[in-house]
């Protein structure tokens, strides 16, 4: 009797891991959907960019205020944000001179595919082709001035990306130190060596570290987060205490953190 009990207890314990396994694409990467009415009505100062992937078609949008802009910025939401979320956000940047690339991960928005790590670095590099394009330029030329924003999954995305290809200033909001840590944490150990989609901040760091020269990062990451806890966002600026500095906000939880952003575009 006890060894049926421990055996049916071990079968159910593989089972849910089994489960966790298979479905943590969706939990991820819940992949927001556009409304047709948003596509046909984007808002004043948003244009659509188009490009292609191995995913299929893509899609980022640029953010731009009436002037010239001087300086880039491109950002990255979190798992369940989409691009036109930061319209009403960033439209608020102190920073009048400032225009931005919203990045739309494939599967999300209006985008074909689905989402890998490496499959958001190849469409976070063809929006940043698109708008070298569009600007007449390289990516090349272009890149080392850009600037990178992300948020939660979007910080990993950002340093990602800055890890491939040097910038200018990087703003992290919440980031975890990675994602097998947050397996750990959303459930118990060893969980998080479940996870497939291997995003590591503190190795992409380590990477940046190594650039000459090294971009400006700071953290931004409320006290009160009981999504991403401050300390993860602590230990990676630790981690690197020349180059990474951080804010950390009281009170401010994982997603009001996000009206501290704004503050953080400045020339």
């Amino acid at each position: 009797m006890l060894r049926r009990e421990m055996l049916l207890i071990l079968v159910t314990v593989l089972g849910c891991l089994l489960l966790l396994t298979a479905c943590q694409g969706a939990l991820i990467y819940p992949s927001p959907r556009y409304s047709r009415e948003a596509i046909d009505r984007l808002p004043p100062g948003v244009t659509r960019l188009e490009f292609t992937t191995d995913q299929g078609r893509q899609h980022a949008y640029l953010l731009t205020r009436p002037g010239p802009v001087s300086r880039w910025w491109v950002v990255f939401g979190g798992n369940g944000m989409t691009a036109l979320d930061w319209v009403s956000i960033l439209g608020q940047a102190p920073d009048l001179e400032a225009g931005f690339l919203l990045i739309d991960y494939p599967g999300y928005g209006d985008n074909e595919g689905s989402c890998t790590p490496g499959r958001i670095l190849r469409a976070s590099e063809g929006a940043v082709a698109a708008l070298a394009t569009k600007l007449k330029t390289t990516p090349e030329v272009l890149g080392p001035r850009l600037n990178l924003l992300g948020h939660s999954l979007g910080a990993a995305a950002a340093l990602q990306y800055a890890a491939a290809h040097p910038c200018e200033r990087i703003v992290l909001s919440a980031p975890f130190t990675s994602l097998v840590d947050m397996g750990h944490r959303a459930l118990f150990w060893p969980c998080g060596q479940l996870v497939w989609h291997r995003f590591d901040n503190r190795d992409r760091l380590d990477d940046i570290a190594r650039q000459d020269p090294r971009p400006r990062v700071l953290i931004l990451h409320g006290t009160t987060d009981r999504v991403i806890p401050v300390a993860m966002g602590q230990a990676l600026a630790a981690a690197h205490p020349t180059m990474v500095s951080i804010k950390t906000i009281p009170g401010a939880d994982h997603q009001n953190i996000l009206n501290y952003v704004v503050g953080a575009i400045q020339p």
